[in-house]
């Protein structure tokens, strides 16, 4: 009996710490802007997306004191959060660089202001001039947009092939989520089919994650990580691909993802 109960202990600890237990997936969440309205900076362009925008505030001393905040979306839609991740300045011009996975190569999106205080939002080589909206008009917007957290609550985490075109990706939700939650997906482009997760492993040597039809296994014991899919006796050694360089493939070719929310999805 006691050894019964023992393993039954095991089993239980293994999924939850692994990450493998289904979780509930998170959904964004209304942001409450009452304590900051009268910062926020509202924005059109010729298409009719809304940009509202907080922005950075800097210390006395030249330290950002807050980040800017960001959000995007077409009229009369939600607006969600973008993923900061840098900012520039040179006197009155400025730009703020967010995450756009589409974007080719390891690039964000830019929101910035020019030295003659027009404003524009650059994806790529594309460049979108912007409109400020300023006194009933932009308190119009406010009045009935609904900002949102980011729309996108997950993240790469791994991506390998075989030589036949087949792909393997597993992503995990953000940190603001715990960074777990991990979802494992086999398949060609455009038809990723999502595994049924029963374990995760995770340690200095590397992952494991179970499926029900295999498992796919990072092996961090060399200079070069090498990925395997397991099924039965057969072991396919897997061609590791980097994440960020191949973002455009994750986001946009493999067919998971839709809509992202982000500053250059309609691009």
């Amino acid at each position: 009996m006691r050894a019964h109960v023992a393993v039954v202990a095991v089993v239980v600890v293994g999924i939850g710490v692994g990450g493998g237990r289904a979780l509930a997936e998170p959904k964004p969440q209304k942001v409450d802007i009452k304590p900051f309205r009268d910062e926020l900076l509202v924005f059109a362009d010729a298409t009719g997306n809304t940009y509202v925008v907080k922005p950075h505030k800097v210390s006395s001393s030249g330290g950002t004191e807050d980040a800017p905040r960001i959000w995007f979306g077409p009229a009369g839609k939600p607006l969600y959060e973008q993923n900061g991740i840098g900012r520039s300045g040179n006197g009155a011009a400025w730009s703020y660089q967010t995450w756009a996975p589409r974007i080719t190569g390891i690039r964000p999106a830019y929101f910035a202001r020019a030295a003659d205080g027009s404003f524009s939002k650059s994806c790529d080589a594309d460049s979108v001039p912007l409109t400020q909206l300023t006194g009933d008009k932009a308190k119009a917007v406010l009045d009935k947009s609904t900002l949102m957290t980011e729309y996108l609550n997950r993240r790469a985490h791994m991506l390998a092939r075989d030589d036949s075109g087949v792909y393997y990706y597993v992503d995990r939700l953000t940190k603001q989520h715990g960074s777990k939650g991990f979802r494992v997906y086999v398949g060609k482009k455009g038809a990723m089919k999502q595994m049924a997760l029963s374990d995760v492993a995770s340690d200095t040597a590397g992952e494991v994650f179970s499926t029900k039809t295999g498992d796919l296994r990072l092996d961090r014991r060399s200079d070069i990580n090498k990925m395997m899919w397991i099924r039965g006796e057969k072991r396919t050694e897997l061609i590791t691909l980097d994440v960020d360089a191949n973002s455009t493939v994750i986001f946009t070719d493999l067919g998971i993802y839709q809509y992202l929310g982000t500053l250059c999805d309609n691009m």
